[in-house]
């Protein structure tokens, strides 16, 4: 997973993926399903020829081992997006791309990130609100890294501004659940 759309869309409710129909990325973001209907989900996306990341953390009724990954995966995911560093070191072991979900609430949790990054080596590290973004790259990049995600920024972006801002600072991309944002092409 080199390439990655610059606008990922966001979908928290799966009765809204049919909204997908006018997005022009290819990269969807599932953020929530349940263990029932999750294959239906990740069909129903890629019928619109995108490569799904699930979010691992909340699939209603799925455990938090090996076992709730590969069940994922034999579901049809591209790749997982998780706050959980085991699920990184997982999705590693099967060569699966991962997305490690932060919230940069405060300096200390921005020092979390870094030694969380250290240790599970994410191929993608989602930056949570977005205007913590530049921040957070800022620190990333004075640290001491074993290896630098990609970085993604997502939370509270609404404004095509703030897109092409959180580009300019060095986001490869932009995860947003505004339908607005989906249909630009960048």
């Amino acid at each position: 997973m080199n390439e990655i759309s610059k606008i990922i869309a966001a979908v928290w409710d799966p009765a809204h993926i049919d909204r997908l129909e006018n997005y022009c990325g290819n990269d969807v973001f599932l953020l929530h399903s349940d263990i029932v209907g999750l294959c239906g989900h990740i069909k129903q996306i890629k019928r619109f020829k995108k490569k799904v990341y699930l979010d691992i953390d909340f699939v209603d009724g799925l455990g938090s081992d090996e076992y709730a990954f590969r069940y994922v995966m034999l579901n049809g995911a591209d790749g997982i997006i998780t706050v959980k560093s085991k699920f990184i070191e997982i999705a590693k072991k099967f060569a699966v791309p991962a997305v490690l979900r932060t919230f940069a609430l405060d300096s200390s949790a921005v020092g979390r990130i870094v030694d969380t990054v250290n240790n599970c080596l994410p191929d993608f590290l989602e930056v949570l609100p977005g205007s913590s973004f530049g921040k957070v790259k800022n620190i990333i990049k004075r640290a001491e890294m074993k290896k630098i995600p990609k970085l993604i920024a997502a939370g509270l972006i609404e404004q095509s501004s703030e897109v092409e801002l959180l580009l300019r600072e060095g986001a490869c991309a932009i995860s947003t659940s505004s339908e607005n944002l989906w249909k630009e092409i960048l």
